[in-house]
């Protein structure tokens, strides 16, 4: 398990409360956000939604399996996340039967 910084949680939930009143993410930081694929929802039972998936170009863990923290906003349409942590772009969810 990884622990956040207090200066990250702090950039994330500003991030959280700009997207609120609606500056979201622009083109130029979604491409640079890493990829996350095959992903599905974890621990929202609990009441920490989360994502896990297979993720790309990520700054710290480079390429392979992970599990975001928080998730603290989302726009399907436009294929986002934003975690505590950062911004993803989002792929194809895991299919069922996958």
């Amino acid at each position: 398990m990884v622990h956040l910084s207090r200066e990250t949680v702090r950039e994330g939930l500003q991030a959280a409360l700009a997207i609120r009143t609606g500056k979201l993410p622009t083109q130029a930081e979604l491409e640079a956000a890493p990829q996350i694929s095959q992903w599905a929802w974890t621990d929202a039972e609990a009441g920490v939604p989360r994502l896990f998936g297979w993720v790309e170009g990520h700054p710290e863990l480079g390429t392979g399996w992970c599990t975001t923290s928080v998730v603290l906003a989302m726009d399907m349409e436009r294929r986002w996340a934003r975690t505590v942590s950062r911004l993803y772009r989002l792929a194809e969810p895991l299919s069922p039967g996958k």
